[in-house]
């Protein structure tokens, strides 16, 4: 079969890939569609560790074509995929805390090999392929509905944003909300975010081109960076502060800055991924009056619960997230999808696999 491999010089369509027999509760998906995402590109840039050579992605829509003997989900399913294998017998796992067990963060023996060679499996999922293998626990079952770009998006950056908005920023109505960055996951956290009530969202992206698909998804204002400190422009449009900053870029310096925006009580989330080993420089003093900055893994909530929760809310119409599909190209064209993430052009872009064998 067809897989995206990163080989440590390209990200290139290579064939004749293997994938193992289902065991246990291993199901194998059939990939439909998956979605580029700036994490993809972290391996690429040396920004987080990874065996090589390895299939990436991990924000993908299929359906159940095999399963081992353990396995009791009904081939033919329409599935999305988590990154998250939880033990399901921690303490966390037993609270109800899937997204803490630490086993989720262990990766299992990779499925993929080519010519004898094991190929590593990104992030428990290798979803740039047209099957994969995860276990049970990895899979939810989804409806026809929604398309397959929106149901891929919704496993990944919708529910990370909604969960970051909802459950860690904990946004009610009336308050306001500043957002850095305007990628797939930013531009998610608009939406939820408008969803919440907020009655001021602000977003701040060096892109102008981004002004545009920031304010159809409901941002208030848009700030265009420069050399001033953002900070700076936050307390301008809010003398007293944000409620809430969600961080969606990654960046220590901006971590700093959105200390520095919020208002007594306000809550900085940090939602990008920071490069491996990167340090924030912070005024301990600055979290005085009740600020607070959190963490955010995949958006801190159970996506088996949350998913379910906003595919019923895009099917009934109360959240439109068709504004976010830019492009779905086919696995040759890979490298040129790449190049509009990272120019910043592209909103949210997808591989479509259904093509392949």
């Amino acid at each position: 079969m067809l897989g995206l491999v990163w080989d440590g010089l390209e990200l290139a369509p290579q064939e004749a890939i293997e994938l193992r027999t289902p065991v246990g509760d291993d199901v194998v998906v059939e990939v439909d569609v998956a979605g580029l995402c700036h994490s993809d590109l972290k391996p690429i840039d040396g920004d987080i560790p990874q065996e090589l050579p390895v299939i990436l992605g991990h924000e993908a829509v299929g359906r159940v074509v095999a399963r081992g003997p353990s396995a009791t989900i009904p081939l033919g399913q329409r599935v999305v995929m988590t990154v998250l294998r939880p033990c399901g017998q921690c303490a966390d796992c037993l609270a109800g805390r899937r997204i803490r067990c630490r086993a989720t963060a262990t990766p299992p023996a990779s499925p993929f090999s080519r010519d004898g060679r094991s190929i590593a499996q990104f992030v428990r999922l290798g979803a740039f392929a047209r099957r994969t293998l995860v276990s049970e626990s990895q899979v939810i079952p989804v409806g026809d509905d929604l398309s397959d770009e929106i149901m891929a998006m919704i496993s990944c950056a919708t529910v990370t944003a909604f969960g970051a908005v909802e459950e860690r920023a904990r946004v009610e109505a009336g308050e306001s909300v500043m957002i850095t960055g305007a990628g797939g996951i930013g531009l998610n956290a608009i939406i939820a975010a408008r969803a919440a009530g907020a009655r001021r969202v602000a977003v701040f992206d060096i892109n102008p081109r981004k002004e545009d698909i920031a304010r159809r998804c409901g941002a208030t204002d848009f700030v265009l960076s420069s050399d001033r400190p953002i900070s700076d422009v936050a307390l301008e449009l809010e003398p007293d502060g944000f409620d809430a900053v969600l961080e969606c870029v990654g960046m220590p310096a901006l971590l700093e800055q959105a200390v520095r925006s919020l208002a007594w009580g306000g809550r900085v989330v940090i939602v990008g991924l920071p490069p491996h080993g990167a340090v924030l420089p912070l005024e301990i003093r600055s979290l005085f009056n009740d600020r607070s900055i959190l963490g955010c893994r995949m958006g801190s909530v159970d996506p088996w619960t949350m998913i379910p929760r906003l595919v019923e809310r895009c099917t009934a119409g109360e959240l439109d997230l068709g504004p976010l599909v830019s492009k779905t190209v086919i696995p040759s064209e890979i490298q040129e999808l790449v190049a509009e993430l990272r120019s910043g052009s592209l909103e949210r872009g997808f591989i479509d696999f259904r093509q392949e064998s």
